[in-house]
């Protein structure tokens, strides 16, 4: 108190804080159900808390708690004493759906290393959870795009205006090379836009897979090849093709290794050939963003600035590096 106003001091409301420590109840209550696999139980018909405790030998006080809670996240329903599964539940969080996203959010809970993240920063030891780069996460990354695959027509306005705002047109002829291209509504949506351009996919087995669905879904699959393999060992060849598009994939590289790739990539282009990368930037960091995610999963990514990508570019031998719009980024290889 201040002895000459006789007012007391005015306290900060620590709001902030209040929210990180609900967020984390609600991390932990939604990595027990994932674990518990609650959603699979109730479409099996175990529909009330008892039945589950019951045939799981599980603490019904505890069964019946999460259930509560699951409700008030949206991610089930009650009726009475009986639960269902509401729409979200059901597409992504049974097990047995190809668009099931557990697997990769179970993951997730260990990004940092189940606490090591601290110790990370101050040593520069990494990666600390897993490796997001690796084969064994194929299954993984099928799950978080899931939406990409199995309903790609949401996705195909987005990618038209994405080639439109880059100036780049389907073309007869035109050859383009997705490098890690997962689902690849991107280079897909290029393709249908013109049954001339001919798409090469670059990926692991698995993600090729889901990747040729996508292309006959979509009409396009006799103007796709699927390239297998691991991006840093499969060659691309020489002036094979005119645009080449890395899309969410150098953010987990170090600058040396995203110039190694650029040349790879400078390589493989014609002469006039355009080099897209479209990743997340640094130029408008997110307080909840995946900077720190990155850092965590790969030995060397973090998200970078334009200039810092424009100098890797530069040194990989591109020209004509533009930022469109923020993102993704443009570079030419020189005639």
């Amino acid at each position: 108190m201040n002895p000459e106003t006789n007012e007391a001091p005015v306290m900060p409301t620590p709001e902030i804080l209040d929210q990180m420590d609900a967020c984390i109840y609600q991390v932990a209550i939604f990595r027990a159900a994932l674990e518990l696999q609650i959603w699979a139980k109730v479409a099996a018909g175990e529909d009330t808390a008892d039945r589950i405790a019951a045939s799981q030998h599980w603490d019904p006080l505890g069964t019946r708690m999460l259930l509560d809670d699951l409700c008030a996240f949206k991610l089930l329903a009650k009726e009475g004493n009986r639960y269902r599964l509401l729409p979200e539940a059901e597409c992504y969080l049974l097990p047995d759906k190809p668009t099931y996203m557990g697997r990769y959010l179970l993951s997730d809970f260990g990004w940092e290393g189940n606490g090591q993240l601290a110790e990370a920063i101050r040593t520069g030891k990494r990666s600390i959870g897993y490796n997001a780069t690796t084969i064994e996460l194929a299954d993984t990354w099928i799950g978080v795009y899931s939406r990409s695959w199995a309903a790609p027509e949401t996705y195909l306005g987005r990618c038209d205006e994405m080639w439109r705002t880059l100036g780049i047109q389907g073309r007869n002829g035109l050859r383009v090379l997705d490098v890690a291209c997962g689902p690849a509504p991107r280079s897909l949506a290029l393709a249908r836009a013109h049954p001339g351009v001919r798409v090469t996919l670059l990926d692991w087995e698995k993600i090729l897979t889901v990747a040729g669905k996508v292309a006959a879904d979509l009409g396009v699959k006799t103007q796709v090849t699927l390239l297998q393999g691991d991006l840093w060992r499969v060659p691309y060849g020489s002036n094979l093709y005119d645009v080449i598009y890395l899309g969410n994939i150098t953010h987990f590289f170090s600058p040396e290794q995203n110039t190694r790739l650029f040349r790879k990539t400078h390589k493989a282009l014609i002469p006039g050939g355009t080099l897209v990368t479209n990743a997340v930037r640094r130029e408008s960091p997110d307080p909840m963003g995946p900077a720190l995610w990155f850092y965590a999963i790969s030995e060397g990514g973090a998200p970078y600035e334009f200039q810092e990508y424009k100098d890797m570019l530069e040194r990989a031998g591109y020209s004509d590096i533009v930022d469109v719009n923020s993102q993704p980024i443009r570079a030419t290889k020189r005639s």
